[in-house]
């Protein structure tokens, strides 16, 4: 994490370290993350690119929900990622999403740096309508346990509020979204056997139901013809 250079604490994804700091906003962005950085930063705070030609915003047709101004578009190979400019919040495509979290998950795995102090973000449970089809968005933990809560559409992208999206790719950067793929594929295993399971259990009772049910009826068949030898006895 950066700090200050006006009061020495440190800042957060705005470049401010607290709300009446007069300190420079960050308005360098990165070409590789999409991070904003510090106007003297050489290297991205975020993934560590150094930082050369900056991407080139888009006008858009779709407007921010929150504030209704148009959104400024960052177009990638994979996909567009959205940007309003007043609230700071970015609606990301899934394609380029899944590129900027493996990215710097790789990034993570070869320069490794413990998971960051988290900043500050508002906490309040709303919910957010797509900019792009109107309808109300999934909200969901990311990755189940990054305490990051993101609004997703499953047509158009996920929304992340103002300073989000740098927060869940240092989350992908410290390991995060790689144990969370793994707890994934232990709890689907887990899933299996216990359906495995279930189905022996019932294949075992259904035997030994059917096992039951014939040892009743020749029971049955014995005491009756136990009573026609009795009955053939006392005629004879």
């Amino acid at each position: 994490m950066r700090t200050c250079p006006r009061c020495g604490l440190l800042i957060d994804a705005e470049g401010r370290c607290y709300p009446g700091c007069t300190g420079p906003l960050a308005t360098v962005r990165c070409g590789g993350c999409y991070q904003l950085n510090l106007p003297d930063a050489e290297r991205c705070d975020g993934c560590g690119h150094e930082l050369g030609l900056e991407p080139i915003a888009e006008p858009d047709a779709l407007l921010c929900s929150d504030c209704g101004v148009p959104f400024s578009a960052f177009r990638a190979a994979t996909g567009l990622l959205r940007d309003c400019v007043r609230c700071g919040g970015q609606l990301v495509d899934h394609a380029l999403l899944r590129d900027l979290l493996e990215r710097r998950e790789s990034y993570g795995a070869a320069a490794p740096r413990p998971p960051r102090r988290p900043e500050h973000v508002d906490v309040r449970v709303r919910y957010v309508r797509c900019p792009a089809c109107g309808q109300p968005m999934n909200r969901k933990n990311f990755a189940g346990k990054s305490g990051i809560i993101v609004d997703i559409c499953r047509e158009h992208g996920t929304w992340f509020d103002r300073g989000e999206l740098p927060q869940l790719l240092a989350f992908a950067e410290s390991g995060g979204t790689a144990r969370a793929r793994q707890q994934q594929i232990e709890d689907e295993a887990r899933s299996r056997r216990q359906a495995e399971v279930a189905r022996e259990t019932a294949r075992r009772t259904s035997v030994a139901t059917m096992a039951s049910s014939w040892d009743a009826r020749r029971a049955r068949l014995d005491a009756v013809k136990q009573l026609l030898d009795l009955l053939s006895r006392i005629s004879g």
